[in-house]
């Protein structure tokens, strides 16, 4: 039986990572800008940075990560794993790295939204500072946030484009 929920080709690859991309950044991009500025500040400061974190995000994650997962991943499991295996394994290793690599680029996109709309200097030593905290927040919110609700809808949106064609 042929699987339905992966990308097929290259160009399935960027629309499931779109959908991805998008909701990923919208929750957990969300996430921590409101807890970077609160409640007040919140409209405002997500609806400047999301685009450029999008953008991080998008960049970084097809075009970076999905490789350097698939790689590592295809050295863990065997070509006779299943594919549930397979999504399972290649979620962990990929929200892994897209967490540790967006903790520093997620404040970086901010800072860099405000100075271009508001004004202001970048501190990007607070940024290095803090990623160690941070970090270990957004995997948890990312992982859950992947394995719950944007790689299902992504997955989904490839089960519909396979069955429509």
């Amino acid at each position: 039986m042929e699987e339905l929920r992966l990308p097929r080709s290259p160009k399935e690859g960027i629309i499931f990572g779109t959908v991805v991309a998008a909701i990923s950044c919208a929750i957990i991009g969300g996430i921590n800008i409101y807890l970077a500025v609160g409640a007040d500040e919140f409209p405002r400061a997500f609806v400047t940075s999301y685009l450029i974190v999008f953008l991080f995000a998008f960049v970084l994650s097809n075009f970076i990560v999905e490789g350097i997962a698939r790689s590592i991943v295809g050295r863990i499991l065997s070509p006779g794993d299943s594919v549930n295996a397979i999504i399972c394994f290649n979620l962990i290793v990929f929200v892994l790295i897209m967490s540790a690599t967006m903790s520093l680029l997620g404040p970086l996109a901010g800072q860099i939204s405000g100075c271009i709309f508001y004004g202001g200097s970048m501190d990007v030593i607070h940024i290095l500072d803090n990623w160690q905290y941070i970090w270990p927040r957004n995997f948890c919110i990312a992982f859950w946030v992947e394995m719950l609700i944007a790689q299902p809808v992504g997955r989904r949106v490839m089960i519909w484009m396979h069955t429509r064609a």
